[in-house]
């Protein structure tokens, strides 16, 4: 069922039940727009001068026990000192609720909202008063912080457990049927890279339960003193550590993707640099692994590339541009998503 049906029954059936569990008014609800494949619908409400968000999911692959293991992480890391959006109970004392609705399951689990504001909701502009390099130690930080958390956690249960990077993307990383046939060379790369990847060595030092979607539109940071809070770990799952500092990589690249080439080469360096200063204040990574980072970053084009290859026939000139170009980095095995490669034009980004 798509999001906006959802959205239309959850209106006419479901807010009206989910606003009083949780004890605010319907009318009290705004709903937040989504993005496409977004799993949930979410809401934000006042209460008592502060604001939460209530969400609900409705996606199969979001069972309640896959829900209930979230939000156990999501507590552990804010009694080990990790600001993030914790969950509240429900009227009935419960973190979790469920409502049936046409014999559909729709959980439901309200937040405190995060202090503060997104970066890319401020146009992408930082405190005033500090430098944007405070920003970016900052991002590394709590990464760090969350992954040596992570190396001592322990699932709720094996039941309540959050799945593997690759169970969670099960069915995006079906490349039968998700890559056209008349890429062959694609589908050959991308199996290729998952083997390798699926080959790596797991250890408590590199491999553990993490985020999953740590960018900065899932945090927000408090402009008064520069406070991250976390939240939206609806994505978390197991896998490397690694994987989420070629996210931070990516992170970066909007702020210097119409410069030159010794501008974005000089901008990720320094970029970079402010983001492992704050890791490695709290967390230590190997060279071995760190030597990898292109790796996943080869990853995570990939994961783009499989998200909007369903657009592949669409008669969007820009889309297939882009398309073309991502499909090229792929078969030629250009790394660091063509950033410091000819192929990359300042006037037409990610484009062909």
């Amino acid at each position: 069922m798509q999001r906006e049906e959802v959205a239309r029954i959850c209106d006419r059936q479901v807010l009206d039940t989910a606003s009083r569990l949780f004890g605010v008014s319907k009318d009290a609800l705004t709903l937040v727009a989504g993005y496409e494949g977004c799993a949930n619908l979410v809401y934000e409400y006042q209460r008592d001068g502060q604001s939460f968000i209530l969400r609900i999911s409705f996606r199969p692959d979001r069972t309640a026990a896959q829900i209930q293991a979230e939000l156990h992480f999501v507590n552990y890391l804010a009694e080990h000192g990790i600001r993030v959006s914790r969950p509240i109970p429900s009227q009935n004392g419960n973190l979790l609720e469920t409502v049936q609705v046409r014999g559909m399951p729709l959980h439901i689990v309200s937040f405190v909202k995060g202090k503060g504001m997104r970066v890319p909701d401020n146009q992408y502009r930082y405190r005033e008063d500090a430098p944007i390099a405070e920003y970016f130690q900052n991002w590394g930080r709590v990464l760090g912080q969350m992954h040596a958390l992570a190396k001592d956690y322990q699932p709720a249960s094996d039941q309540v457990k959050r799945p593997g990077w690759f169970e969670i993307h099960q069915s995006r990383l079906a490349i039968e049927t998700q890559v056209p046939q008349r890429l062959p060379i694609v589908r050959e790369r991308i199996q290729s890279l998952l083997k390798e990847i699926r080959s790596l060595p797991r250890d408590r030092d590199s491999y553990g339960l993490i985020h999953g979607d740590f960018n900065d539109g899932n945090f927000t940071v408090d402009y008064t003193n520069g406070d991250m809070t976390v939240f939206d770990l609806d994505d978390c799952c197991y896998f490397w550590f690694i994987y989420e500092l070629a996210s931070a990589w990516e992170g970066g690249i909007g702020r210097a993707m119409f410069r030159d080439l010794a501008g974005r080469q000089a901008f990720m360096e320094h970029y970079m640099e402010q983001v492992m200063a704050g890791y490695n204040r709290e967390n230590s990574m190997s060279a071995e692994w760190l030597a990898r980072l292109p790796l996943f970053i080869r990853l995570i084009q990939v994961e783009e590339f499989l998200h909007f290859v369903q657009y592949i026939d669409e008669p969007d000139e820009e889309m297939q541009a882009q398309l073309d170009y991502k499909i090229k980095c792929i078969e030629d095995e250009i790394p660091y998503m063509g950033f410091f490669d000819s192929i990359y034009s300042p006037e037409r980004p990610f484009s062909l």
